[in-house]
């Protein structure tokens, strides 16, 4: 009886095989992907606070730009910005940052310019220059 290549089984049964899918390379190449999402994850993480910050302060500045007209003024309203930013954990804003245009029966602009820095690896730090701008019909006294 002779040999033939239909005659020959593969050594083992499915349990080797799921072991060869877990060995070696296969292994180390999920370790790469693992870290490689870690990695996006942390920086996603990291680049994405400043932006919600500057997202929570312009609903706060439509907020108080509607009640703009039962304020005494533009300072006014820039100095409960200031503190509401404070809040948020902006870094410290003064008048100079805001930029506001219109007023009581047009359409208003209110801008905020300011800058945020990340803290990298190794202590460095990553500037971000922000603006935060609202555009808002503020009616009338009634």
């Amino acid at each position: 009886m002779g040999w033939r290549w239909s005659g020959t089984k593969p050594n083992g049964g499915i349990w080797q095989r799921r072991n060869r899918f877990l060995s070696g390379g296969t292994k180390f190449n999920i370790f790469l992907v693992l870290c490689f999402l870690a990695l996006v994850g942390w920086a996603s993480a990291v680049i994405s606070r400043p932006y919600l910050r500057k997202y929570r302060f312009q609903k706060f500045m439509a907020d108080y730009m509607q009640e703009y007209r039962y304020m005494q003024g533009e300072q006014e309203l820039i100095g409960k910005l200031i503190e509401e930013a404070g809040k948020l954990g902006i870094p410290p804003l003064n008048s100079d940052n805001f930029e506001f245009q219109g007023g009581v029966g047009q359409d208003s602009t209110l801008r905020c310019s300011y800058s945020e820095f990340i803290k990298l690896p190794g202590n460095k730090y990553y500037k971000i220059d922000l603006t935060a701008e609202k555009n808002l019909f503020i009616p009338a006294r009634y």
